[in-house]
Protein backbone atom coordinates (compact mmCIF):
# COMPACT_ATOMS: atom_id res chain seq x y z
CA UNK A 1 0.00 0.00 0.00
CA UNK A 2 2.80 2.38 0.96
CA UNK A 3 4.61 1.51 -2.25
CA UNK A 4 1.53 2.41 -4.33
CA UNK A 5 1.18 5.77 -2.56
CA UNK A 6 4.87 6.50 -3.13
CA UNK A 7 4.64 5.58 -6.81
CA UNK A 8 1.54 7.78 -7.15
CA UNK A 9 3.35 10.75 -5.60
CA UNK A 10 6.31 10.23 -7.93
CA UNK A 11 3.97 10.11 -10.92
CA UNK A 12 2.24 13.34 -9.83
CA UNK A 13 5.65 14.99 -9.40
CA UNK A 14 6.71 14.14 -12.94
CA UNK A 15 3.34 15.27 -14.28
CA UNK A 16 3.81 18.61 -12.47
CA UNK A 17 7.36 18.99 -13.83
CA UNK A 18 6.18 18.15 -17.32
CA UNK A 19 3.33 20.64 -17.09
CA UNK A 20 5.69 23.38 -15.92
CA UNK A 21 8.07 22.66 -18.80
CA UNK A 22 5.21 22.89 -21.30
CA UNK A 23 3.91 26.10 -19.69
CA UNK A 24 7.37 27.74 -19.68
CA UNK A 25 7.94 26.70 -23.28
CA UNK A 26 4.56 28.08 -24.34
CA UNK A 27 5.22 31.31 -22.46
CA UNK A 28 8.59 31.80 -24.16
CA UNK A 29 7.33 31.13 -27.67
CA UNK A 30 3.83 32.63 -27.31
CA UNK A 31 4.17 35.74 -25.08
CA UNK A 32 1.40 37.57 -26.95
CA UNK A 33 -1.17 34.94 -25.95
CA UNK A 34 -0.08 35.15 -22.32
CA UNK A 35 -0.38 38.94 -22.40
CA UNK A 36 -3.86 38.72 -23.95
CA UNK A 37 -5.12 36.30 -21.31
CA UNK A 38 -3.51 38.27 -18.50
CA UNK A 39 -4.96 41.49 -19.85
CA UNK A 40 -8.51 40.13 -19.85
CA UNK A 41 -8.24 38.75 -16.32
CA UNK A 42 -6.65 41.84 -14.78
CA UNK A 43 -9.03 44.24 -16.50
CA UNK A 44 -11.94 42.34 -14.96
CA UNK A 45 -10.38 42.39 -11.50
CA UNK A 46 -9.31 46.06 -11.40
CA UNK A 47 -12.14 47.52 -13.48
CA UNK A 48 -13.95 50.26 -11.60
CA UNK A 49 -17.70 50.09 -11.06
CA UNK A 50 -20.41 52.71 -10.53
CA UNK A 51 -20.83 53.60 -6.89
CA UNK A 52 -23.48 55.61 -5.03
CA UNK A 53 -23.94 56.24 -1.32
CA UNK A 54 -26.40 58.62 0.33
CA UNK A 55 -26.68 59.68 3.97
CA UNK A 56 -29.16 62.04 5.65
CA UNK A 57 -28.76 63.97 8.90
CA UNK A 58 -31.35 65.78 11.01
CA UNK A 59 -30.11 69.23 12.02
CA UNK A 60 -32.57 70.09 14.77
CA UNK A 61 -30.49 71.29 17.72
CA UNK A 62 -27.22 71.03 15.72
CA UNK A 63 -24.95 74.06 16.13
CA UNK A 64 -21.93 73.00 14.05
CA UNK A 65 -21.04 70.73 11.15
CA UNK A 66 -17.47 69.66 10.43
CA UNK A 67 -16.69 67.85 7.20
CA UNK A 68 -13.22 66.53 6.39
CA UNK A 69 -11.72 64.90 3.30
CA UNK A 70 -8.28 64.24 1.90
CA UNK A 71 -8.70 64.56 -1.87
CA UNK A 72 -12.38 63.98 -2.58
CA UNK A 73 -14.00 67.02 -4.30
CA UNK A 74 -16.90 68.47 -2.32
CA UNK A 75 -19.79 70.49 -3.74
CA UNK A 76 -22.10 72.13 -1.21
CA UNK A 77 -25.54 73.25 -2.41
CA UNK A 78 -28.33 74.89 -0.46
CA UNK A 79 -31.89 73.65 -0.87
CA UNK A 80 -35.37 74.08 0.57
CA UNK A 81 -35.39 71.28 3.11
CA UNK A 82 -34.81 70.48 6.77
CA UNK A 83 -32.15 67.75 6.66
CA UNK A 84 -28.60 67.71 5.39
CA UNK A 85 -28.02 65.15 2.67
CA UNK A 86 -24.63 63.80 1.60
CA UNK A 87 -24.35 62.00 -1.74
CA UNK A 88 -21.18 60.15 -2.72
CA UNK A 89 -21.05 58.95 -6.31
CA UNK A 90 -18.57 58.08 -9.01
CA UNK A 91 -16.32 55.09 -9.69
CA UNK A 92 -14.92 52.71 -7.07
CA UNK A 93 -12.88 49.50 -7.26
CA UNK A 94 -14.94 46.39 -7.94
CA UNK A 95 -14.14 44.67 -4.65
CA UNK A 96 -14.47 47.70 -2.35
CA UNK A 97 -18.05 48.10 -1.17
CA UNK A 98 -17.76 51.15 1.12
CA UNK A 99 -19.19 52.93 3.00
CA UNK A 100 -17.03 56.04 2.61
CA UNK A 101 -18.96 58.41 4.90
CA UNK A 102 -18.11 58.06 8.59
CA UNK A 103 -19.96 60.02 11.27
CA UNK A 104 -19.17 61.14 14.79
CA UNK A 105 -22.07 63.07 16.31
CA UNK A 106 -23.35 64.35 19.62
CA UNK A 107 -26.40 66.39 20.63
CA UNK A 108 -25.09 69.65 19.12
CA UNK A 109 -22.39 68.73 16.57
CA UNK A 110 -21.93 66.56 13.51
CA UNK A 111 -18.49 65.50 12.32
CA UNK A 112 -18.17 63.67 9.01
CA UNK A 113 -15.10 62.09 7.51
CA UNK A 114 -15.23 61.38 3.79
CA UNK A 115 -12.85 58.59 2.91
CA UNK A 116 -11.79 57.46 -0.53
CA UNK A 117 -11.06 53.96 -1.81
CA UNK A 118 -7.38 53.20 -2.07
CA UNK A 119 -6.39 52.83 -5.75
CA UNK A 120 -3.95 50.09 -4.90
CA UNK A 121 -5.40 47.19 -6.88
CA UNK A 122 -2.66 46.64 -9.44
CA UNK A 123 -0.94 43.86 -11.32
CA UNK A 124 2.51 43.73 -12.86
CA UNK A 125 3.84 41.12 -15.29
CA UNK A 126 7.20 40.76 -17.04
CA UNK A 127 7.48 38.24 -19.86
CA UNK A 128 10.67 38.09 -21.89
CA UNK A 129 11.51 41.67 -20.94
CA UNK A 130 8.07 43.01 -21.83
CA UNK A 131 6.24 44.65 -18.93
CA UNK A 132 2.50 44.99 -18.36
CA UNK A 133 0.84 46.94 -15.56
CA UNK A 134 -2.86 47.46 -14.80
CA UNK A 135 -4.34 49.40 -11.86
CA UNK A 136 -7.59 50.98 -10.75
CA UNK A 137 -8.35 54.68 -11.22
CA UNK A 138 -11.29 55.24 -8.89
CA UNK A 139 -12.80 58.69 -8.36
CA UNK A 140 -15.63 59.71 -6.07
CA UNK A 141 -17.30 63.12 -5.67
CA UNK A 142 -19.32 64.34 -2.68
CA UNK A 143 -22.40 66.55 -3.06
CA UNK A 144 -23.78 68.06 0.13
CA UNK A 145 -27.32 69.47 0.26
CA UNK A 146 -27.49 71.98 3.11
CA UNK A 147 -30.85 73.42 4.24
CA UNK A 148 -31.05 77.07 3.20
CA UNK A 149 -32.34 78.05 6.65
CA UNK A 150 -29.42 76.46 8.53
CA UNK A 151 -27.93 79.18 10.75
CA UNK A 152 -25.16 77.36 12.60
CA UNK A 153 -21.49 76.87 11.83
CA UNK A 154 -20.07 74.71 9.08
CA UNK A 155 -16.44 73.86 8.43
CA UNK A 156 -15.30 72.06 5.28
CA UNK A 157 -11.69 70.92 5.31
CA UNK A 158 -9.69 69.10 2.63
CA UNK A 159 -6.08 68.46 1.76
CA UNK A 160 -6.07 68.48 -2.05
CA UNK A 161 -9.78 68.18 -2.82
CA UNK A 162 -11.54 71.12 -4.46
CA UNK A 163 -14.50 72.69 -2.66
CA UNK A 164 -17.36 74.42 -4.50
CA UNK A 165 -20.11 76.15 -2.52
CA UNK A 166 -23.22 77.27 -4.41
CA UNK A 167 -25.49 79.84 -2.74
CA UNK A 168 -28.74 81.42 -3.89
CA UNK A 169 -28.77 85.18 -4.51
CA UNK A 170 -31.62 85.57 -2.01
CA UNK A 171 -29.56 84.06 0.83
CA UNK A 172 -26.88 85.44 3.12
CA UNK A 173 -23.87 83.53 4.50
CA UNK A 174 -20.69 84.60 6.24
CA UNK A 175 -17.67 82.98 4.53
CA UNK A 176 -14.13 82.44 5.75
CA UNK A 177 -12.03 80.96 2.92
CA UNK A 178 -8.42 79.83 3.32
CA UNK A 179 -6.09 77.77 1.13
CA UNK A 180 -2.32 77.44 1.46
CA UNK A 181 -1.61 77.03 -2.26
CA UNK A 182 -4.95 76.57 -4.04
CA UNK A 183 -6.93 79.25 -5.88
CA UNK A 184 -9.79 81.05 -4.11
CA UNK A 185 -12.76 82.55 -5.96
CA UNK A 186 -15.79 84.19 -4.35
CA UNK A 187 -18.14 85.66 -6.95
CA UNK A 188 -21.41 84.96 -5.12
CA UNK A 189 -23.97 87.74 -4.85
CA UNK A 190 -26.01 87.58 -1.64
CA UNK A 191 -28.92 89.43 -0.09
CA UNK A 192 -28.07 91.18 3.23
CA UNK A 193 -31.80 91.52 3.93
CA UNK A 194 -32.26 87.74 4.02
CA UNK A 195 -31.54 87.69 7.77
CA UNK A 196 -33.00 90.00 10.38
CA UNK A 197 -30.25 89.35 12.96
CA UNK A 198 -26.63 88.03 12.99
CA UNK A 199 -27.64 84.79 14.69
CA UNK A 200 -29.69 83.89 11.60
CA UNK A 201 -26.59 83.94 9.37
CA UNK A 202 -24.72 80.66 8.88
CA UNK A 203 -20.94 80.94 9.27
CA UNK A 204 -19.11 78.87 6.67
CA UNK A 205 -15.38 78.18 6.94
CA UNK A 206 -13.61 76.38 4.08
CA UNK A 207 -9.99 75.28 4.55
CA UNK A 208 -7.74 73.48 2.06
CA UNK A 209 -4.03 72.81 1.74
CA UNK A 210 -3.73 72.69 -2.04
CA UNK A 211 -7.33 72.39 -3.21
CA UNK A 212 -9.18 75.17 -4.99
CA UNK A 213 -12.11 76.97 -3.32
CA UNK A 214 -15.00 78.45 -5.26
CA UNK A 215 -18.14 80.23 -4.02
CA UNK A 216 -20.71 81.05 -6.68
CA UNK A 217 -24.45 81.52 -7.26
Amino acid sequence: MLKKILMGMIALFFIFIGGMIILIGYTIYNPDSIFTAFNKVTQFVVRDQDYKEQEEYFLQGIKSIHMQSDRMPIHVRTYNGSTMKVLIEGMAPRFEKGPYVFQVADAENIKLELQEPVSAHWFHLNINGEEYTEQTESKLVATVYLPEKYAGRMQVETHSGNVHFTVDKNQIFEFDLKSESGAIENSAQMNPQAASSPDQVAKIQILTTSGNIKVTN
